[in-house]
């Protein structure tokens, strides 16, 4: 009896103990977060570094930032500790702010302000000298302590100079912000100037020479052989003297932001350039391919880039969707001289020159340029714009060039020129033939220069020839009504267009008034006149061409009166890009 007395009472006690245990449970209250940087200002010098600083939290937490530039080695923690945060190198020459967030909840959390000094200008230029079989060991501060390309790109500051020694180089180092196998980049990031050509094996006093091959090679894996981001800057510019580009791929998906520009990894497998001024002089980008868009140079995020003496040869894509073959224009300005677009091959549009950027205009200067043997919807696909495709807010100057032999694929039309959505062409001292376009098309319009679009492109054509086209359609000229047209001093297949813009009762014949294409001279091949026809004798005289020069600002007017070959074009009245009687 009094064991069970005993039992029942240790039952009452369990229940009991039970209960007060539910009771508590209902009344707990979880604790409340607190978190607090040991400090919510910072400022850091302008080189990559690693910062350590005390956070205080009674719960886990996390890490954010919505600055490119700031990363962290650990975005989380289950307590109180020190965090690192990484801050990149800052290039440019103004000093930057960017904020990390430390939070337990949305209405949890603290902030820490960091201010970067801006980069660096060096009052001292330093030349830098590279060689493919020196070792990142050394300096790199001469020949004898030459250097790896990688590791002067990342030291050298605003205004240095690189030498770099024949050999080829290939990239091992991603895209700042790179994470796929295919960000392995040459990358400028600051405004340097890169000098090519020097012997393979070179000593004090070497000098760079031509013969020199100094290749950048991107073993068709780098989606960008040289990628060029170095920010704006008065008085500092990028240079480049003496390279081939040559195997990069492009086609990747997605972007890699730099300096808050995103970097496409669809486009501009030879070079990228965003944002950067640019002058490229005695290089040659050429067998680059794209399984996208754009496997030569694209030119993005309004950079201002001027080419001279440059080849952009035999670049191509691999879908049937690709546009922009040799160079896309997309929204920046390109000066190109003495230079030539050749034998660039795209699935889609554009396979010499492409420009486009709905938003803001894409500015395009040429003198002296030959742009051959381009060929657009090179898969089968019907193309418009083998030589030039200028779109929506694109402008054109194309002066003393030769736009010959490129071609417009299937049905498509356009094998010279084509102009779609509000672009202004103007076509000066220049030469179109030889182009195809229009094949097994019934369609009047266009097939050596066409406008795609109605009522809102203009073209303006002066001294020039655009006759010796290839077709089985009717007009060389044509496709929609365009904005504004004149044509002066000109000829129009077989027609011939005096200074005031009238049919003279003249007459041109191609087939007997064009040489052979070919080197006549100047760094582009072109085609000269032979004989005498009114494009000999009917073309514009130097001091009309001066006063075009006058009328338009935007170009160098001392190019109206020299001819493709640097010939004089005083006291002669010659229209086209080659003023050569052959």
């Amino acid at each position: 009896m009094k064991v069970y007395k005993l039992t029942q009472l240790l039952v009452v006690l369990l229940i009991c103990l039970t209960s007060c245990q539910k009771l508590d449970l209902k009344s707990f209250a979880p604790e409340n977060g607190t978190i607090s940087f040991e400090k919510n200002n910072l400022e850091v010098s302008s080189q990559l570094d690693t910062i350590e600083i005390a956070v205080q939290s009674n719960l886990p937490f996390r890490l954010k930032t919505a600055s490119s530039w700031i990363s962290f080695i650990k975005a989380n923690s289950l307590e109180s500790g020190t965090v690192q945060i990484i801050v990149a190198r800052n290039r440019e020459l103004s000093e930057r702010t960017g904020m990390v967030e430390a939070y337990i909840t949305d209405d949890v959390k603290t902030s820490l302000t960091i201010v970067q000094k801006a980069g660096e200008v060096s009052t001292e230029v330093k030349h830098f000298y590279v060689k493919s079989s020196a070792s990142s060991n050394s300096d790199g501060l001469s020949w004898e302590k030459a250097t790896t390309l990688d590791m002067v790109l990342k030291d050298a500051q605003n205004g240095d100079v690189i030498h770099v020694a024949a050999g080829v180089y290939k990239p091992v180092v991603n895209l700042s912000g790179g994470s796929q196998a295919g960000d392995i980049t040459f990358e400028i990031a600051q405004n340097v100037k890169l000098i090519g050509g020097y012997p393979a094996q070179a000593t004090t006093g070497a000098a760079a020479n031509a013969n020199n091959k100094t290749e950048l090679n991107g073993d068709d894996r780098a989606t960008h052989v040289l990628t060029i981001v170095a920010p704006k800057s008065n008085g500092h510019k990028v240079e480049l003297d003496g390279f081939t580009i040559t195997k990069g791929k492009a086609g990747g998906t997605g972007s890699v932001a730099v300096n808050g520009i995103n970097i496409s990894r669809q486009h501009g497998a030879g070079i990228l350039i965003a944002g950067s001024v640019v002058e490229m002089k005695n290089m040659k980008v050429t067998d680059n391919s794209s399984f996208n868009h754009n496997p030569g140079i694209y030119i993005t995020a309004a950079a201002d880039v001027l080419m001279k003496n440059v080849s952009i040869t035999n670049n191509y894509s691999t879908i049937a969707a690709s546009n922009g073959g040799g160079i896309w224009n997309d929204g920046s300005k390109l000066q190109l001289i003495d230079s030539e677009i050749l034998g660039n091959r795209t699935g889609g549009v554009g396979a010499g020159l492409y420009s486009l950027n709905s938003s803001v205009e894409s500015v395009n200067i040429l003198y002296n340029v030959t742009i051959a043997n381009n060929v657009a919807g090179a898969l089968g696909s019907n193309a418009v714009g083998g030589g030039i495709y200028a779109r929506e807010k694109s402008l054109f100057y194309v002066i003393n060039s030769t736009i010959y032999g490129n071609k417009a694929g299937g049905n498509g039309f356009g094998g010279g020129i084509a102009l779609y959505g509000d672009t202004q062409m103007n076509l000066i001292n220049s030469t179109v033939s030889g182009n195809q376009g229009g094949m097994n098309n019934a369609a009047v319009g266009g097939f050596a220069v066409q406008n795609a679009s109605a009522g809102n492109n203009s073209l303006f054509i002066y001294n020039s020839i655009i006759s010796g086209n290839i077709s089985t359609g009717s007009l060389e000229l044509g496709g929609q009504a365009f904005a504004s047209y004149s044509i002066k001093s000109s000829i129009l297949s077989t027609q011939v267009y005096d200074y005031e813009g009238k049919v003279s009762a003249k007459a041109f014949d191609p087939t007997t008034a064009f040489s052979t294409f070919g080197k006549n001279g100047g760094y582009g091949e072109t085609i000269p006149l032979k004989g005498s026809s009114p494009a000999t004798t009917d073309g514009m005289t130097a001091l009309q061409l001066q006063i075009l020069g006058i009328n338009l600002p935007a170009i160098k007017p001392d190019y109206l009166i020299i001819d493709q070959n640097n010939l004089s074009r005083n006291n002669k009245t010659v229209m086209g890009a080659d003023i050569s009687i052959k």
